[in-house]
């Protein structure tokens, strides 16, 4: 399951919810080690850890364009889809300001 979409995700706009992150930046998260080594086999659950640690937001960085945790947790989120209970718990977080954002983004 390291790049494929939960099967009992639903699709969005008749397509696979990874297909709205642009394909360029959908394979330079695959290639980092944050994909690899923390975001692989992640569940909903472990994911709230995840975001907990975000310290910046952003796309991509550096002249390599490299991505942020940020995006790499957009996409497992839409990779996963986790309730959408946890979401409003993401944006209702006032502890974790980059917490709330990630679910306003997911949203």
């Amino acid at each position: 399951m390291a790049n494929t979409t939960d099967p009992l995700a639903s699709n969005v706009h008749g397509t696979n919810p990874q297909y709205l992150i642009e394909k360029i930046l959908r394979l330079r998260i695959y290639e980092t080690l944050y994909w690899k080594e923390q975001c692989f086999g992640l569940s909903a659950e472990a994911l709230v850890d995840k975001a907990m640690e975000l310290d910046h937001y952003g796309g991509t960085w550096g002249p390599t364009k490299k991505p942020t945790k940020f995006i790499t947790l957009i996409l497992k989120m839409l990779q996963i889809q986790p309730d959408m209970e946890i979401i409003e718990e993401f944006i209702q977080n006032q502890d974790y300001k980059y917490v709330s954002l990630l679910g306003a983004v997911y949203l």
